[in-house]
């Protein structure tokens, strides 16, 4: 049984944006400075134990032992990318309204994100226009989880198995999520990444993690995501470099430090604590929100338990909500950009009929940690008002 953890929200004194209902607002453990202290007088600041300790601890937390730690998200993306065999000239399959963390990865691997059409009535990516969009170039698609609730892995599962494709998940923001019981990372999707960014429900700065389903994607990445080095072998047992440890596929250089490790062993102690308020909050505004003129709620699979990173919404009026929101201390914002407006994608125009009604009004309003009942029905109160 998960020892429940005290969330204190007297433990970071951050304004987040200036206002007094921020948007976003890192949670860090009280015991955090003890743990950074502990590595930093060890002197192993970059490799290190922590790091296998923090795989192995999240890798129970989530239900797959088959996890790597990463410098970050992006980072992780880019390995799972190389991995399912991305390269050049090759197509990835994604939706526009996503982070750049998410694009990049992409374009850095000289691959052609192919951008699909989404359910309006979630923000994520529509298995039906995906498949019409499929070609002999495909090699992935990459499901964003928007705002923390749960795309349709099923459908996108079943498809990609059709037609060879990866699965990639980028749950950057559905840390704690669960599909069908069982937690995003452990599902039906060959690969799933995971954020420890700043704004996110476990926050070390920069840090991230993927998931691999298959053991040889796992045993690959390993390798990969540190020069393709194997470890075991690269020194020896002096300590002098091995030169008969071989190199056989090139990697990067995405593996976590052992001092972002320290840090995200002590956040993920009050991990699930966090998220079991952020979707406290979320479920409450779930009800609190119905029927209020102007707002659009999304849906939710009754499959799913969404990690409500953020609670999203569609507003009418955006910009004057926005105002309004701000205007009373509380933060509010559309969460991404289409990414198919940047010149570096190189992207053919495109009609996508539902990405540009859900982009138009698009919303999130915060249901974190911080957020607590006097503040949420603050917020409540605030829409129900109108503007």
């Amino acid at each position: 049984m998960m020892k429940r953890v005290r969330i204190s929200r007297k433990s970071l004194r951050v304004a987040g944006d200036g206002l007094e209902i921020p948007l976003f607002r890192p949670h860090v453990a009280a015991d955090a400075g003890a743990a950074l202290g502990e590595v930093l007088t060890s002197g192993q600041l970059a490799a290190g134990p922590k790091v296998a300790e923090f795989e192995r601890a999240l890798g129970e937390t989530i239900g797959n032992k088959q996890c790597l730690a990463t410098s970050d998200r992006s980072g992780a993306l880019t390995l799972a990318l190389n991995l399912a065999g991305v390269g050049p000239g090759d197509e990835v399959l994604m939706s526009p309204l996503v982070c750049l963390a998410t694009s990049m990865p992409v374009a850095n691997q000289f691959a052609r994100p192919v951008w699909c059409d989404i359910d309006a009535n979630t923000g994520m990516l529509s298995p039906a226009d995906v498949a019409r969009r499929i070609t002999p170039k495909a090699k992935a698609i990459v499901l964003y989880h928007w705002a923390g609730d749960v795309g349709p892995l099923d459908e996108l599962s079943a498809l990609a198995h059709r037609h060879g494709l990866a699965l990639i998940d980028d749950a950057s923001a559905a840390f704690g999520a669960e599909y069908h019981g069982a937690r995003v990372g452990n599902t039906v999707s060959d690969f799933t990444v995971l954020s420890f960014y700043t704004a996110n429900q476990l926050a070390t700065a920069e840090g991230g993690a993927l998931f691999c389903r298959s053991a040889a994607h796992y045993e690959a990445g390993c390798l990969r995501k540190r020069y393709g080095i194997h470890q075991p072998t690269f020194r020896l047992a002096n300590g002098d470099l091995n030169p008969a440890s071989d190199i056989p596929a090139a990697g990067y250089n995405f593996a976590m430090t052992n001092l972002t490790a320290a840090l995200a062993l002590r956040q993920l102690k009050a991990s699930q604590a966090v998220v079991n308020r952020h979707r406290e909050n979320g479920q409450y505004f779930d009800h609190a929100l119905r029927g209020i003129a102007g707002i659009q709620l999304l849906q939710r699979a009754i499959s799913t338990q969404s990690a409500y990173w953020v609670y999203a919404l569609r507003a009418e009026r955006r910009t004057a909500l926005i105002d309004k929101l701000h205007a009373h201390g509380v933060g509010a914002q559309r969460l991404h950009l289409r990414n198919d407006r940047y010149t570096c994608f190189k992207s053919p125009a495109l009609e996508l009929r539902d990405v540009a009604r859900f982009d138009a009004d698009n919303l999130c309003l915060p249901c974190g940690w911080w957020v607590d009942d006097t503040a949420r029905e603050r917020i409540v109160d605030c829409l129900r008002a109108g503007w």
